[in-house]
């Protein structure tokens, strides 16, 4: 017959062994070794071994970006030299079309695109976003307002609705397209000709949610040669690791300004202005968000994310911002540069890469 009591005796020494085990570990460990640095050890390990998405290598990355434009400078510009043999000559991506091109053309058009071609642009830069009904389409805006002179929000819209709107008809230079109106075109339609033109392409990633992931996967699974011409780019870093930690050999980068979420606009004169939100603790909350993700960015955030390349509003780069990022593995790229004596000083002062409106100049 089982003795209960006995059963219960063991049980309350088995638990006061094992309180007296633990308190003793606790306070072993807290007064040999502080919490602090527990925790960090923790921390790390789970970034490093946990959560970290590590980047592709670099074979990888220079496929789609070509070399470092500061590598070029260091060797003398030997691999675009007219005498090195065209075998030995390496890609090097110097000029982004921003939009495609939006100032000569309306912006994230084909007709942009194939502008940018033309002018011996090879690599172009687009907005993806998704209608009502989860069709993916090329748009930077939230609304349609700014390039159709009409009113509705893209998230509240079908394709149905959004696919006859004209996007030229508040272009400044609309009488030179013939008054050709130009349609919002699809994301499938433009990486089949951008493809076939052998056109580099950053995709820029305005949508949020699962819907916008899957259409990114899917792209590269129906098409095996965006590893090679494509990358990813997004001010949303969640959505960036939703990507790449289901597919890490994509080639990724994130945009950044500063207080991104607190205003809607920045340059280096002014900084940043015009609130986004009209609510105080919407304000007060997106400042404290702004300020992590700032401290964040070049700590802790590059690292989970696995990112190739950072690109930056143009009036925060300098010389030592660079050479931070290139310590990391990071390529610095511009955005967006202009003017022509702009353009020359990022060429060829600081040596990186940089998106810009318009290719006339």
């Amino acid at each position: 017959m089982v003795n209960y009591v006995e059963l219960i005796q063991s049980s309350i020494l088995l638990w006061l062994y094992l309180q007296t085990a633990w308190v003793f570990f606790i306070n072993f460990l807290y007064f040999t070794i502080p919490w602090l640095i527990w925790g960090a050890i923790i921390i790390f390990f789970v970034m490093r071994f946990g959560i970290r998405v590590p980047p592709p290598n670099d074979s990888a990355v220079k496929k789609v970006l070509g070399v470092n434009p500061m590598d070029i400078e260091e060797k003398h510009d030997f691999i675009l030299s007219k005498e090195e043999p065209e075998e030995n000559k390496q890609y090097c991506m110097k000029v982004v079309a921003h939009r495609g091109g939006g100032f000569d053309y309306p912006e994230n058009s084909m007709s942009a695109f194939r502008n940018s071609y033309n002018r011996g642009c090879d690599a172009i830069e687009f907005d993806l976003a998704m209608t009502k009904d989860n069709i993916p389409i090329l748009f930077h805006d939230v609304t349609i307002d700014r390039l159709t002179g009409l009113n509705g929000k893209i998230k509240d819209m079908t394709w149905n609705e959004l696919k006859d709107y004209d996007i030229s008809t508040t272009h400044p230079l609309r009488p030179m397209f013939n008054n050709e109106s130009e349609k919002i075109a699809l994301f499938e339609e433009v990486l089949v000709e951008t493809l076939k033109r052998s056109q580099r392409m950053f995709i820029d990633i305005k949508a949020t949610g699962n819907e916008v992931v899957e259409v990114v996967l899917d792209a590269y699974k129906r098409h095996p040669q965006l590893y090679e011409k494509a990358v990813i780019t997004s001010f949303n870093p969640i959505t960036i690791y939703m990507i790449r930690r289901q597919n890490p050999r994509i080639v990724a980068g994130m945009a950044w300004r500063p207080q991104f979420l607190t205003m809607i606009n920045y340059n280096g004169n002014k900084g940043p202005h015009k609130p986004r939100f009209r609510n105080i603790f919407k304000h007060i909350l997106a400042m404290i968000v702004d300020g992590f993700h700032d401290w964040a960015l070049g700590r802790i955030t590059y690292y989970i994310l696995g990112l190739s390349f950072i690109l930056l509003q143009k009036d925060v780069i300098s010389p030592d911002v660079i050479r931070e990022w290139n310590e990391r593995n990071v390529r610095v790229i511009a955005w967006t540069v202009n003017l022509p004596t702009e353009k020359v000083h990022f060429t060829k002062n600081l040596k990186i890469t940089y998106l810009t409106d318009t290719l006339l100049s």
